[in-house]
């Protein structure tokens, strides 16, 4: 069966409301007919999509933008479905941009989905392997500004067991 679309923002965001899979997935084969913002409208779209595949398809096209869409993916992170938040955090981690940090912090301490806490994990371990030395820099601006509990270092220390030493001095700094 051919399913021919015709390829513009206002028909692709139209086709994410059905429910035909096909239409959907054929969007993907369509988006370099698209303005770039637009392609960044629809992708950040679909990561609210109900299906699994297709949100991890839009994150794989979504982190070539980098950190231009940074700020639109915190704001998903802070609403929405379960899933959507979990997509978007992953999305975070691809990136690795350091500004993603404080929302993925605050999803593994706050949100109470599984899949969400799983998905946060995943992301500070990406920033931890993108960034290096700078990530624990960032971590220390946040303990700084928030004033972050030691409940948040057995947290972090779980997510990240090798880098214990790093982060235990972040919270060292606080009880001199």
């Amino acid at each position: 069966m051919k399913i021919s679309i015709k390829t513009d923002k206002e028909t692709f965001l139209k086709i994410l409301k059905e429910s035909n899979f096909d239409k959907k997935l054929k969007i993907f084969s369509r988006l370099d007919d698209l303005s770039e913002a637009d392609r960044i409208k629809i992708l950040l779209k679909v990561l609210e999509d109900c299906s699994w595949y297709l949100r991890e398809q839009a994150t794989k096209e979504l982190s070539r933008y980098g950190n231009k869409i940074v700020p639109r993916l915190k704001k998903l992170c802070n609403k929405g479905f379960w899933y959507t938040r979990a997509a978007a955090c992953r999305t975070l981690g691809e990136i690795g941009d350091l500004d993603a940090t404080e929302t993925i912090i605050k999803l593994l301490l706050k949100d109470d989905n599984p899949t969400v806490i799983k998905e946060a994990r995943i992301a500070l371990t990406k920033l931890v392997e993108k960034n290096g030395d700078d990530f624990f820099a960032r971590v220390k601006e946040i303990h700084d500004q928030h004033h972050l509990d030691s409940s948040t270092l057995l947290i972090l220390n779980e997510c990240l067991p090798g880098k214990k030493e790093q982060l235990e001095r972040i919270f060292r700094t606080e009880k001199r």
